[in-house]
């Protein structure tokens, strides 16, 4: 089944991100695929973000909201689920960048009827050093990525938008919670096999804490289900493709 894809709706949380908001919304002005819209959501920032891009941005495809208290980046993304209309949607962060081919690639899958697409990534540390993140099979799914066999990068996620919408948790991991819930609709991903995104690890990233990571993720298994043996199953597996990913990629 094909279906018609027209705009694509990029949403874009802003805190604070004065030192890299120009590239990354540069990152999306540069796409091959131009039938987007991006909302960026200035969640009350105190430096200056919004001035920056109101100074060097004038695309009349980019739509700034701006928070009248701050949210925290949860609930920042519904603000801009809600103020969105379109079918498709994707998710940059304020501080990654996208290849130039991004939409194109995953508009081309969601045309061939598709509906959640992931993609490779490249990581650049605070060493400035980087490597690819990929997965080798062309699906994830669901039992896969509550394995976390793949660490998917949030900002290569672009999705069909279901009947009813699906929205972010205020709460620890609040990534892997929406995706999840979005297998449970969609039950598998489709994974393009390029590095779309560049991720940026910042040194005061609060996933980068292991030990508070660790509590977020048994805290939501809990939350995904009730049988203790479930949730020690995928926490087990949780510990044991970190350590793997970790010494692939020390």
């Amino acid at each position: 089944m094909k279906y018609n894809v027209s705009t694509v709706a990029v949403i874009m949380p802003m805190y604070n991100a004065s030192g890299t908001i120009i590239r990354a919304v540069q990152s999306v002005i540069n796409q091959t695929y131009q039938n987007w819209k991006l909302y960026i959501i200035n969640d009350k920032s105190t430096d200056d973000s919004l001035s920056i891009v109101q100074q060097n941005f004038t695309d009349d495809r980019i739509i700034i909201l701006n928070n009248d208290v701050n949210l925290g980046v949860a609930k920042t993304r519904n603000v801009g689920i809600n103020e969105s209309a379109e079918s498709w949607i994707a998710f940059l962060d304020s501080d990654d960048e996208w290849e130039n081919n991004k939409l194109t690639l995953q508009v081309d899958a969601l045309s061939a009827g598709e509906s959640i697409i992931i993609s490779n990534y490249r990581y650049l540390n605070q060493k400035k050093t980087s490597y690819i993140v990929g997965y080798d099979k062309d699906y994830l799914e669901k039992n896969n990525f509550v394995k976390k066999q793949f660490r998917v990068c949030f900002s290569s996620l672009c999705y069909r938008s279901p009947e009813n919408d699906v929205y972010f948790e205020d709460k620890g991991h609040e990534d892997f919670l929406f995706i999840y819930e979005l297998l449970s609709i969609y039950q598998h991903a489709r994974v393009i096999h390029q590095p779309l995104v560049n991720y940026y690890e910042l040194s005061n990233s609060l996933s980068r804490n292991k030990n508070k990571a660790a509590k977020w993720h048994l805290n939501l298994l809990k939350t995904i289900y009730k049988n203790p043996v479930k949730v020690y199953y995928y926490y087990l597996w949780y510990m044991i493709n970190g350590v793997l990913f970790v010494l692939k990629h020390r």
